[in-house]
């Protein structure tokens, strides 16, 4: 999700990225160190304050923007609570990102009658559905969390990669 919010930035000249990256980088510290960082709450605060507001912005990437930023903060409020219905919170958000990238570009009429259909079967959710379900069958796999972490940061690459495509606009 963080690519994405770099392109909207790129595209609007909005928000400051080096925040959503402080605040992942804290989540790879937690992963490594199992200690929930000080001043969780006021990291999570200025991943928030990065969103934009979607009836500012032109950019197709705007809704992915918002999302990345909610994600991010409901991820490092997470931490301190570990909470299953936080992480469901968070995949919905990557999913919601890829939902409503999928309609604004391809012009998917969202009140049809086989639109759940049409967005399930599209390429770009077959995929981020996939990425969660390995990401999911990583983590149980692992059993401590030092193999964890590696197998993580051997994962990151397609962790980190740009769920969303390159528009016309965005070059």
């Amino acid at each position: 999700m963080f690519p994405n919010y770099e392109r909207f930035q790129r595209e609007e000249s909005y928000g400051d990225a080096t925040v959503l990256r402080s605040g992942l980088d804290v989540v790879w510290e937690w992963v490594a160190v199992n200690v929930v960082p000080l001043g969780l709450e006021k990291i999570a605060s200025a991943c928030e304050e990065q969103a934009p507001f979607t009836g500012e912005h032109a950019s197709v990437y705007t809704s992915a923007a918002l999302d990345a930023s909610a994600a991010l903060a409901l991820t490092l409020r997470a931490l301190a609570s570990a909470s299953e219905e936080s992480a469901i919170e968070v995949a919905s958000y990557a999913t919601d990102t890829v939902d409503l990238f999928v309609q604004s570009t391809e012009d998917i009429d969202p009140t049809s009658f086989d639109f759940e259909d049409v967005m399930a079967a599209h390429p770009l959710m077959q995929s981020e559905i996939e990425l969660q379900w390995e990401s999911l069958q990583l983590l149980e796999r692992c059993t401590d969390r030092t193999a964890t972490l590696a197998e993580l940061r051997a994962h990151s690459p397609s962790l980190c990669a740009c769920s969303l495509p390159l528009t016309s606009s965005s070059g």
